[in-house]
């Protein structure tokens, strides 16, 4: 009998034009696509054939999510996982991994577009800057999930007042943006961004200490991501530009001009 190869498909920031080319192929010749409602763009459910078999896991339980792929197992069926954003970051594919693993199951990731990088994009900025930002740190505030790890809590890591792209974490954005204010200017350069590439995205400059009333005067409550750091201002640094293409700067392509 033969087993079906499992796919866990990143979909991105939503916008099925942002799917890599690779995850779009993947989803066109999908015979069984199991994706969550709640956090999928109805739009990526188009780019699937019109007879794939449609699961939606929001309602579901790992459990019920097992039994559901197990039903399938062995009908030479082409099946997918679709993720929102990209698998490795705050995702549950760790644990359906496992159970792939445990049952002798081939699988493969599919990589996407996280949600900082599109937010970035959207807003037409950097997560780092010479001399200002070489380091980004993602996180999220403690939730219902539980505990942070040591040294991993908002304080401790604002610490380092590096660019932080913080997920998850609006229920509690008061508390945030208290822990980041021990650490970073209260003008500190901010990005609230939710929904991005979507039709109703939501992108909201603003200074650390506007985040709280921007985030209330625009309902941003969950799903959404805040980013804090300098370099998102770069565009208008003109002293900390990159030295890839810089005349005076060398590299093993390229000479420097000769200003004898």
């Amino acid at each position: 009998m033969a087993i079906s190869k499992i796919y866990f498909v990143s979909a991105g920031p939503g916008d099925p034009k942002l799917l890599t080319i690779k995850a779009f192929e993947i989803l066109k010749k999908s015979d069984a696509v199991f994706y969550a409602g709640s956090l999928i763009n109805p739009k990526m459910l188009e780019v699937i054939k019109s007879d794939a078999l449609l699961i939606d896991m929001k309602s579901l339980n790992f459990e019920q999510i097992k039994t559901g792929l197990e039903e399938l197992l062995g009908s030479n069926y082409i099946i997918s996982v679709l993720h929102a954003g990209d698998s490795s970051i705050y995702s549950s594919i760790n644990e359906q991994m496992l159970y792939l693993e445990e049952k002798g199951i081939e699988y493969e990731i599919i990589p996407g577009v996280t949600a900082a990088f599109a937010a970035s994009a959207a807003y037409k900025s950097i997560l780092t800057l010479p001399d200002v930002s070489q380091t980004v740190i993602f996180c999220r505030g403690e939730g219902r999930t539980g505990k942070m790890p040591p040294g991993q809590d908002i304080k401790s890591l604002a610490n380092h007042r590096a660019t932080m792209a913080i997920y998850l974490s609006f229920g509690i954005i008061k508390s945030i943006v208290d822990d980041l204010t021990e650490y970073y200017p209260i003008n500190t350069p901010c990005l609230i961004a939710k929904d991005v590439s979507l039709k109703g995205e939501i992108l909201i400059g603003c200074k650390l200490k506007d985040v709280v009333k921007k985030s209330e005067e625009f309902s941003i409550k969950n799903m959404a991501i805040l980013i804090i750091g300098e370099a998102l201002k770069g565009k208008y640094l003109k002293e900390n530009r990159s030295k890839l293409y810089d005349k005076n700067f060398s590299h093993g392509f390229r000479d420097k001009e000769d200003r004898s």
